[in-house]
């Protein structure tokens, strides 16, 4: 509930029902210390206040390597293991935030006594499907299979809606035991049941609101459509007004695409496609979800919601309570929602623009009934029965799982070294002081030929006679072939690969041992923390990094290794079926390969969610110097054999494609250091130039072609307010507290321009005559601040130039443009290098096409030449900002 989703909403509404009846309830916040409103301590004690425990997700020192929800997801995994077993957890489904929690369960390490509950409300690939949008990261597959693997795992499974149910057993998730599902009504905040009415009799319209978030799965094209269409008749339309009442989404992908296929932001594309409108319509600031209500219930107001796709809507939800006439699309579990009597009237079939139109016509000419809800008036009784029930059976639960309950098998740990005498005997002594005693090494020399080497070689061979172990040597084949050479010389049942550089913990065998007797393993993988240094690490060192692979994902496993690494523990007769490790010499990641081979091949492999080992970082390790075009392209042979000799291409295309989607990546990130280290150079020379100008080398002040720059001198006519600069359109305000106070400024004065509506135009405006004989580059700069900008950046929030020249010929529309939103003030400026000598210059502080308030300050235009410590000591100070100048 500290954001406003409806998932959020959902779970810590069902959160205080279940304080306020008794229970002790906790709230694990996943985003810790970042909140979208007020702060942290105010969520504290406001939840505090309703008997809850609110807790942030603490901050670790530990650096994952790997995506942030992965990351996320292990943390809360962690926390849950520290902490003593809960009755009942909740979790929402998307992002699979349970992941790790139910692995571990399942596995016997953690959370061995609580009832693990999934909320199914948005899956992200029913999310990203529906949204009509493309799967077009390996994150969109890492997410699917975090969601999935969760509701398969999940001791219950509850969904406000049959629909999403039906819609994961459709899509092949695992969810066929309808005793581990169950379809629960949302529970409303208290503040929405005080909202209820029952309305008996049509309401006359006079005001339609598009009442959603303002996004394409939200129906917002379809509904510009119907807009279009009812704008062809006026007389329909007659004294009716078009809200827009929502969140407008910032990130570029829920931007909508314009013609000429420009992507524009969901505010501007709304403007351009108002231009056909012939009616009055709006957009209103977002609000809360209660001023949402009161906004809604208000007046003659009709709610649309023409979703794409739904799940169980809030906003359908709340309409139904409050009695607020409103017209949706028939799509997901909304029916659900609606006694079936009020289907017909309130729901629209197939959502078009035609359809669309006309039902809005039909009800703005007749009016409309509120339709009645179909859900329960005691979800809350529900729950509470509910939880008491689970809680029962979580008391009777019980999945020991302690290693004297299982055989003691004999694992061989398999260890191919080769020039690595040091190291090799730091991970043969973490083999030597695990708990788990039953285990033979084998190690496999590939080739190795430095003289310390062949000495530690003979010292082993005394040690591991003494001990029944193996030592043999072969000519150098690489890491898979030695890899094979030790499995067929190993006795074990199981087999432990581990490589020379890497430390085993105390624990790692008891622990591969324990968790494959308790989930019938046949592959054994598990996390590693990262370090540098030759030394072995102690047992309370930070680990650089962290690794955390996810398991048996089979569709991410066929564009990168997120199975486990070669520390792994594999049944010996698995290992042989398969045929072992790949031997091809110079290539890694072989164990990527074998990983694919016995999971597509039909074996089970867990993956511990625990570090269990030490994995060294060496800049000569094996996958760092050898082919790396063709390590990816051995990985994908397993995925080959597996499907139609006609379908290897598009295999091949889909590797080809994420490999090309990693260089550009990689590459963008290259350019953008390029920039931040071009912004240093800048830095540094506008330094360098300014000590110049402070001991007298260079000139220090040049004349500011602009009359009253700092907008300190009132005008001396009613239509001038400032000396100097004429208005343009609805002209501007001289505010004299909103001023920058900095270098060059030492007034408060400012031009500051509101534009209530982004059709406004507001700006001032001077001319400023050159009059040059030859071409000479002239300085434009100046300062401006901002709040609420809507839009992005164009010409509209500028400072705005035409010029003319000496030769008859103009220029229109030089722009120096500032960012919009919100933010302090920002320094831009341009340099207008001309070809053919400049007569004049029409310059304006340009504010159009936007809505919300911008101040302008300290404008300058100055010829280059004599204005350089000016410049140079404004850039200094622009430079000073966290974007770009």
């Amino acid at each position: 509930a500290v954001v406003s989703s409806g998932a959020g909403t959902a779970l810590t509404t069902l959160a205080e029902v279940l304080a306020a009846n008794g229970f002790d309830v906790t709230l694990l916040y996943t985003k810790g210390a970042t909140v979208e409103t007020a702060t942290v301590e105010f969520w504290t004690q406001y939840y505090q206040s309703h008997g809850l425990k609110f807790v942030p997700l603490p901050h670790t020192p530990v650096t994952y390597d790997v995506p942030p929800d992965i990351a996320i997801t292990h943390r809360v995994y962690v926390w849950l293991s520290q902490q003593q077993d809960f009755d009942v957890i909740h979790f929402n489904d998307n992002r699979g935030r349970a992941y790790f929690t139910l692995t571990a369960q399942r596995q016997g390490i953690a959370c061995q006594h609580s009832q693990i509950i999934i909320h199914s409300h948005a899956p992200h690939l029913w999310y990203k499907m529906n949204s009509l949008q493309m799967l077009d990261t390996l994150h969109d597959l890492i997410l699917d299979h975090l969601e999935r693997r969760s509701a398969e795992l999940a001791s219950k499974i509850v969904a406000p809606s049959k629909y999403i149910l039906d819609w994961m057993a459709e899509n092949g998730w695992k969810i066929e035991n309808k005793d581990r599902f169950a379809i629960h009504p949302i529970i409303l905040p208290g503040w929405v049941h005080r909202q209820s009415r029952i309305v008996l009799e049509d309401v006359v319209i006079l005001e339609i609101v598009f009442f959603s978030r303002l996004e394409l799965k939200k129906g917002l094209v379809h509904f510009c459509d119907a807009l279009d269409q009812l704008s062809l008749d006026p007389k329909a339309m007659e004294g009716i007004k078009i809200t827009f009442l929502g969140r407008i989404p910032e990130s570029h992908e829920e931007r909508l695409m314009m013609r000429g296929g420009v992507r524009a932001k969901i505010d501007e594309y709304i403007k351009q496609r108002s231009k056909k409108w012939k009616f009055s319509w709006q957009i209103l600031k977002d609000m809360d979800a209660q001023a949402r209500m009161d906004y809604i219930k208000g007046g003659a107001r009709l709610a649309v919601m023409p979703s794409v796709m739904e799940n169980a809507p809030y906003s359908v939800l709340e309409c139904l309570v409050a009695g607020v006439p409103f017209i949706a699309t028939k799509v997901g579990g909304v029916p659900e929602m609606i006694h079936p009597d009020d289907h017909e009237r309130v729901l629209i079939d197939t959502l078009t623009a035609k359809t669309l139109s006309k039902r809005l016509k039909e009800v703005l000419r007749d009016g409309l009934r509120p339709a009645r809800p179909l859900m329960p008036n005691n979800a809350d009784k529900t729950w509470v029965v509910w939880h008491h029930m689970i809680m029962f059976y979580s008391k009777k639960f019980n999945s020991a799982s302690t290693l004297q309950h299982y055989e003691r098998p004999l694992v061989s740990v398999c260890i191919c070294t080769y020039n690595n005498p040091s190291l090799l005997k730091q991970a043969i002594e973490s083999i030597e002081k695990q708990e788990y005693t039953n285990v033979e090494i084998v190690v496999i020399d590939d080739g190795s030929k430095t003289a310390e080497a062949l000495a530690y070689e003979q010292e082993l061979i005394l040690q591991f006679a003494a001990k029944g172990w193996q030592y043999r040597r072969q000519e150098n084949r690489g890491p898979g072939a030695a890899r094979n050479h030790a499995a067929s010389l190993a006795k074990g049942e199981w087999l432990m690969f581990m490589d020379d550089d890497n430390y085993a913990k105390f624990h790692e065998i008891t622990t591969f041992v324990n968790v494959a007797y308790h989930t019938g393993a046949d592959v054994l993988t598990c996390s590693n923390d990262y370090f540098y240094g030759n030394d072995p690490p102690s047992p309370d060192r930070m680990p650089t990094g962290r690794w955390v692979p996810l398991g048996a994902a089979t569709t991410v496993g066929m564009f990168q290794n997120m199975y486990g690494d070669t520390n792994a523990m594999i049944k010996k007769e698995v290992y042989i079926s398969v045929g072992g490790f790949p031997e091809d010499f110079g290539y890694a990641l072989e164990d990527w390969e074998l990983f694919s081979k016995t999971v597509l091949g039909g074996f089970k492999l867990e993956t511990i969610p625990d570090p269990l080992y030490w994995y060294r970082l060496r800049d000569t390790s094996h996958s760092r110097v050898t082919a790396k075009h063709g390590n990816p392209a051995r990985t994908i042979r397993p995925y080959l054999k597996k499907i139609p000799q006609s379908l290897h291409h598009l295999v091949l295309f889909a590797q080809g494609m994420k490999d090309s989607h990693d260089i550009a990546h990689v590459e963008l990130e290259f350019e953008q250091d390029a920039l931040r280290e071009m912004r240093k150079m800048l830095k540094a020379l506008a330094s360098s130039l300014s000590t110049l100008c402070k001991e007298g080398k260079l000139p220090i002040h040049s004349k500011n072609l602009l009359i009253n720059p700092q907008f300190s001198v009132p005008g001396k006519m009613s239509n001038t307010p400032v000396q100097g600069w004429r208005p343009y359109g609805s002209g501007y305000v001289h505010d004299a507290e909103g001023g920058r106070i900095g270098y060059g400024s030492l007034d408060s004065y400012s031009l500051k321009m509101t534009n209530s509506d982004w059709r406004d135009s507001r700006g001032a405006t001077q001319m400023i005559t050159l009059d040059q004989e030859t071409p000479s580059a002239v300085v434009v700069s100046g300062w401006s601040k901002a709040e609420k900008v809507s839009g992005s950046l164009d010409s509209g929030y500028s400072i705005y130039i035409d010029i003319a020249f000496k030769d008859g010929t103009k220029l229109w529309g030089y722009t120096i443009g500032f960012d919009v939103g919100t933010h302090g003030w920002q320094f831009k400026a341009g340099v207008i290098d001309p070809e053919v000598a400049i007569q004049s210059l029409q310059l304006y502080t340009m504010f159009r096409w936007h809505s919300g308030t911008v101040w302008f300050d300290d404008l300058a235009v100055n010829m280059l030449t004599e204005g350089l410590c000016d410049y140079t000591q404004l850039t200094l100070e622009g430079l000073g900002q966290t974007g770009p100048v």
